[in-house]
């Protein structure tokens, strides 16, 4: 095999069946879900389960596509799992090492997964993760998008919008609320408004020309993922982040290029008119329900003064 195989090999933690009778193990540990796929080594795993001690803390299945996975093993079936963590935890006895463990579908036959990166204890850093106060976030930065830092965290069913922190070396963190608006999130069964779009230029003139990346916790223990490295303008410098600012409509209408403008504008012209009309429409439907209450003492009345029963 090439060296691009061997490296590709080396990414994806791919090992050659040891005695444990499998392959795999953990990629990803993020707070809102632990990531990653399991192999077998005569029948497929069912099922990946999270304990701590005795105690169950969340379960998932084994059965996502892997085709990375499947084309270098040259094997066939959906090893991938992505177990959701809670956002809290009863009392829990930590003396317990945490063990993520792959089930076969009777329960007979068991593998306890590892991470793959490094010589990372696991144990330890599963015990660090749900312990955490960032359990239970789940999030991505989608990198610069139009000049602005954007992305989203939330938990399921949260009450309050969920906080990230902006990281570069040797700074101090800077919280971010993330409460804007983003398209989507139904679908991940996240609130909408989950979202957080950042101006760069205006972070403190020390961040300027630094490698920036964001983190669910303060510490900067568990990074959002994050597809490439987002450098900060070496121009940064305004007073304070504007962590929660974005362009209103019309603003974004006159940065538009020229052939565009009227378009936009148009469209904007469009919206308005929508606006208006529903707010007549809800107006004579105040009308009609109010109609529609008086009908039945009118019908009443009527029917008492030709003599009919009711």
């Amino acid at each position: 095999m090439g060296s691009k195989g061997r490296r590709l090999k080396r990414y994806l933690g791919l090992k050659r069946e040891g005695g444990s009778g499998h392959q795999g193990g953990i990629e990803h540990l993020l707070p809102g879900r632990i990531s990653g796929w399991v192999f077998g080594a005569d029948e497929p795993f069912h099922e990946v389960r999270l304990l701590v001690g005795a105690h169950l803390i969340a379960r998932a299945e084994v059965a996502q596509s892997r085709p990375d996975v499947c084309a270098q093993l040259g094997r066939e079936g959906t090893p991938g799992f992505a177990l959701l963590l809670p956002g809290e935890l009863p009392p829990l006895d930590w003396r317990q090492a945490p063990r993520l463990l792959a089930l076969s579908a009777d329960g007979r036959r068991q593998a306890e997964l590892q991470l793959f990166r490094g010589s990372a204890d696991t144990a330890q850093a599963i015990r660090q993760l749900l312990q955490s106060e960032a359990l239970g976030l789940d999030g991505h930065c989608d990198g610069l998008v139009q000049g602005l830092l954007q992305g989203w965290a939330a938990r399921r069913n949260q009450t309050k919008p969920a906080q990230i922190w902006l990281q570069a070396e040797a700074q101090e963190p800077i919280a971010v609320a993330c409460d804007q608006w983003r398209d989507g999130m139904g679908s991940l069964v996240m609130p909408d408004r989950s979202g957080f779009q950042l101006n760069l230029r205006n972070l403190p003139a020390a961040w300027g020309g630094m490698k920036l990346w964001c983190s669910f916790d303060r510490e900067g223990l568990f990074p959002l993922p994050q597809a490439e490295a987002v450098v900060v303008p070496a121009v940064a410098g305004g007073q304070e982040l504007v962590a929660r600012t974005t362009p209103s409509y019309r603003d974004q209408i006159l940065q538009a290029p020229a052939d565009l403008q009227s378009h936009w504008q148009a469209l904007e012209d469009f919206r308005s008119f929508l606006d208006g009309l529903e707010e007549e429409l809800n107006r004579r439907e105040g009308i009609r329900a109010h109609r529609a209450q008086r009908k039945p003492v009118l019908a009443g009345w009527m029917g008492r003064l030709l003599g009919q029963r009711s």
